[in-house]
């Protein structure tokens, strides 16, 4: 079940976020804004709170709307925060949100240890646990070897609404190969937007498109039910660092906030490799950027991800977003 169907509104978040408030006084508590799917968000929580004795409120997102609505509200409320800790499913909301000063530097033992290309200079922000971008397809009906090899070719793919999420993340960053994603974009035919990746999943396994624009937990999930789907991951160009762009899970702790020392406790084990191992385990299969924890999922390892610069992705999101939209409007 996806978060949307239980979360619709910032007033339906604000009950779930407090409903449990008043019981249990006493209790260590932390506030956790969250993008994640339900199920594996409640997951960690859970071992968080057994581990730790900490509960955890949160507060999520919609599926249509992934990550942006938590977004906006944050920043609603950078005067008088809510939240603790901002665990995101993509990365470019949460480099927003540094550039607007919204965390305060975590000085966890796993977070000063993260690698430096997984984390902002400053130890405001941290990735962790990406999914791939790819196409999903009916292998009943293409064939492996016959699929094109390039984003570039997919023309005729269905994508969820490129205001939002993993999707909006994914085109600002073909903004980085405008010749190429212009014409892409320019030869789909109208294409419709859907409400959310799984969505567009759905419509290849009814037979409604040839391909989807999607992420891998959907394709998953779709496994699972025992749908006819499989996933290939084109290229972005031939040059090594050319292959899949991997979106990260990321997580800061909200500065000012009220309970610090409990959020920089929960990012730390965000960061851990327990959850690392529970993430790649989970329905969602989410791909561990540690080497301990990798190389016991191997089947998940993705051999030439995207070198890519999620900064200059952020700093053209409105005017990619604008032009993307006005031209499969046309």
């Amino acid at each position: 079940m996806k978060l949307a169907q239980i979360v619709i509104s910032s007033v339906v978040s604000t009950l779930i976020l407090f409903g449990c408030s008043n019981t249990n006084e006493g209790v260590e508590r932390v506030s956790v804004y969250v993008s994640a799917d339900e199920q594996i968000a409640r997951e960690v929580f859970a071992a968080f709170t057994n581990q730790t004795g900490i509960h955890v409120d949160w507060v999520g997102d919609s599926e249509s709307s992934k990550n942006t609505t938590l977004v906006q509200r944050l920043i609603r409320e950078k005067e008088n925060p809510v939240a603790d800790v901002f665990w995101s499913s993509e990365i470019l909301g949460t480099i927003l949100l540094s550039r607007q000063n919204m965390f305060a530097v975590c000085n966890a033992p796993n977070a000063m240890n993260w690698p430096e290309n997984h984390r902002d200079s400053k130890f405001h922000w941290f990735g962790f646990s990406p999914r791939a971008r790819v196409i999903a397809y009916d292998p009943k009906i293409m064939s492996k070897e016959d699929l094109p090899m390039y984003w570039w070719e997919y023309s005729d793919a269905v994508m969820a609404d490129p205001r939002f999420g993993t999707t909006r993340t994914h085109v600002n960053v073909m903004a980085a190969f405008p010749q190429e994603s212009m014409e892409l974009f320019e030869n789909m035919e109208r294409p419709p937007l859907y409400g959310g990746n799984a969505a567009t999943v759905q419509a290849v396994v009814d037979g409604r498109a040839t391909f989807a624009m999607t992420d891998t937990d959907d394709v998953h999930a779709a496994i699972r039910r025992g749908a006819s789907i499989a996933m290939h991951m084109p290229r972005h160009h031939d040059q090594i660092g050319g292959g899949t762009l991997l979106i990260p899970n990321t997580v800061g702790v909200i500065a000012d906030c009220s309970h610090p020392e409990h959020a920089a406790e929960f990012v730390n084990f965000l960061l851990s490799d327990e959850v690392a191992t529970l993430l790649a385990l989970s329905t969602s299969h989410n791909i561990p950027i540690q080497e301990s924890v990798a190389s016991k999922f191997p089947h998940l390892i993705i051999e030439d991800p995207l070198d890519v610069d999620f900064y200059s992705a952020a700093s053209v999101d409105a005017e990619q977003i604008a032009v993307v939209m006005d031209v499969i409007a046309q």
